[in-house]
C-alpha cells in the first residue's frame, strides 16, 4: 500500500512538473508575441548666453543669462496585437524654462508641461494613426529641425542644423523659417508605410472649444522622399478663421495672428538636404504663407458706410544650412535665412516686415550621451517686423504677462556656450 501511494504520488508531482514547465512555455511564447516594450528617453540643454536687441521704439539693453534649450522627458512603449500591428503610447513632457524656476518670459508655468503625448496603432503594411496631442506633419514629417521631420535638433541633422538652440532659424511662428509648423492639440495623425523611400501623412487639429464662436481646425498634408543621402520633402498647413490681428499691427505689436471670421491662414514648403562622402551636408529650404485678414473699411465723402474688407497678405522665406565634421568629434555648422516682404499689407510699406539670420558654430562630441557646443546668432529685423531667438525669446514690453513681445524693430543677438546630455 505504500509502495502504491510512492507511485502515485510520484504521478503527481511529475504532471505538476509537466504542466507548470507547460504554462511557462506557453507564457514565454504568450510575452514573446505580445511584444511588450518600453523605454525612457530625453535630454536636459543648457545655456549661458549673453544676448541684447536693439533698434526698435523699446530696445532690449544687453544682459547674460542661462537659456534653456528645450529639454524634455518622455516615457513610450509598444505591445504587440497580432502579426506586425501593434499598439502604441507616449508621454512627453517639456522640462522647458528650468533655469528660470519653469516660469518663462510670459509669466507661464511649463516645468512639466505636455509634448508628443499620444496613442495609437501601428502596422508595416498599413502604416500608423494615433491621437492625442502630436507635432502635425508639417512638422514631424517634413519639419526643419530634424532629419526632414520632427525636432531633433542637435541629435540629428536636418535643415536647421542650430534647432532647440537660441540660433535656430525655424520651427515657430515668431521664427524666420517654418512658420507653419506646430503642435496639434485635441489632433489625430496618420502615417503611411515608407513604399521604396516615399512616405505621406496627415494631420487633424480638432477645435472643439471654439471659444471665439468660430471653427479655428487646423490640417497638414506632407510627403517626403529619401534615396540613399538625398531626401526631400514638402508640406501643406491651413487653419480655419484665422488671419492678421490688423488692430495690434497698426498700433506697433508686431506681427502676429488671431481669429478672424472668414478668412483663412495656410502655408507651404518645400525642403531638401544632402550629404556628400566628404562628411559636408547641406540643406535647402523654401516656406510661402498666406495670411488671411479683415477690417472695416473708413466711410468716404462718396460713400458713408462703413464695410468689413477681406484678403491675404503673403510673405516668402528661404533658408540654407551648411556643416563640415572635422574629424569624430567636432563639426562647424552655419545657416542663413531671409524673410521676404509682406505683400498686400494693410499696415507700413511691404518691406518694413522683412528678415535676415545668420547663425553660426561648431559642435564638440565627447560620446552620444553628452556634447558642448558653442554658437553666434544675428537676426536683422526691418521697422515693423521682430522674428525672435528660437528658443528662450526676448520680450522688451510686457515682460513677465501673457501678451508679451519683443519691439518691432528690435534685432536680436545671442552668444552662447551650451551642454547638451542625452538620456
Amino acid at each position: 500500500m505504500q509502495q502504491l501511494n510512492t507511485k502515485l504520488t510520484r504521478r503527481v508531482l511529475a504532471t505538476a512538473l509537466l504542466a507548470a514547465l507547460s504554462g511557462g512555455v506557453m507564457a514565454q511564447s504568450f510575452m514573446e508575441e505580445r511584444k511588450v516594450e518600453t523605454r525612457i528617453y530625453g535630454f536636459l540643454n543648457g545655456e549661458i548666453e549673453s544676448v541684447k536687441a536693439e533698434g526698435g521704439a523699446t530696445p532690449y539693453g544687453s544682459r547674460g543669462r542661462v537659456s534653456d534649450g528645450n529639454s524634455r522627458i518622455g516615457f513610450a512603449g509598444s505591445i504587440g496585437i497580432k502579426g506586425d500591428v501593434r499598439g502604441l503610447w507616449q508621454i512627453e513632457g517639456s522640462l522647458n524654462n528650468f533655469d528660470e524656476g519653469g516660469i518663462n518670459g510670459q509669466g507661464k508655468s511649463s516645468t512639466i508641461e505636455s509634448r508628443n503625448t499620444f496613442v495609437g496603432i501601428e502596422s508595416k503594411r498599413f502604416g500608423r494613426f494615433i491621437i492625442g496631442n502630436n507635432d502635425s506633419v508639417y512638422r514631424s514629417l517634413v519639419g526643419s529641425g530634424g532629419a526632414l521631420g520632427g525636432n531633433l535638433g542637435l541629435t540629428v541633422q536636418g535643415l536647421d542644423v542650430w534647432n532647440n538652440t537660441s540660433a535656430q532659424l525655424s520651427g515657430n511662428a515668431d521664427s524666420l523659417f517654418g512658420r507653419g509648423e506646430a503642435r496639434y492639440k485635441n489632433s489625430a495623425h496618420y502615417l503611411s508605410p515608407q513604399w521604396n523611400g516615399f512616405q505621406a501623412g496627415a494631420s487633424y487639429g480638432f477645435d472643439e472649444v471654439r471659444d471665439t464662436g468660430d471653427d479655428r481646425a487646423r490640417y497638414a498634408l506632407a510627403a517626403k522622399y529619401s534615396i540613399g543621402a538625398f531626401s526631400i520633402g514638402a508640406g501643406y498647413d491651413r487653419q480655419q478663421n484665422t488671419g492678421v490681428d490688423v488692430e495690434n499691427l497698426s498700433k506697433g505689436f508686431g506681427f502676429r495672428n488671431t481669429s478672424v471670421s472668414g478668412v483663412n491662414t495656410s502655408f507651404y514648403k518645400v525642403l531638401a538636404t544632402y550629404k556628400f562622402p566628404t562628411k559636408t551636408s547641406v540643406g535647402l529650404g523654401f516656406e510661402s504663407g498666406s495670411y488671411g485678414y479683415a477690417r472695416q473699411s473708413l466711410p468716404t465723402p462718396g460713400n458713408i458706410y462703413t464695410a468689413l474688407q477681406t484678403g491675404s497678405m503673403k510673405q516668402r522665406s528661404v533658408m540654407a544650412s551648411l556643416t563640415q565634421e572635422v574629424g569624430f568629434d567636432t563639426t562647424v555648422m552655419l545657416a542663413a535665412g531671409k524673410l521676404g516682404k509682406l505683400d498686400n499689407t494693410t499696415f507700413g510699406r511691404a518691406d518694413d516686415f522683412g528678415a535676415t539670420q545668420v547663425s553660426l558654430g561648431a559642435t564638440y562630441r565627447i560620446d552620444e550621451q553628452f556634447m558642448p557646443y558653442v554658437y553666434f546668432t544675428r537676426i536683422n529685423n526691418k521697422s515693423q517686423q521682430n522674428v525672435n531667438l528660437g528658443q528662450s525669446p526676448l520680450h522688451s514690453n510686457k515682460a513677465g504677462t501673457d501678451d508679451a513681445f519683443l519691439a518691432p524693430g528690435n534685432s536680436p543677438r545671442a552668444f552662447g556656450i551650451g551642454m547638451i546630455a542625452r538620456f
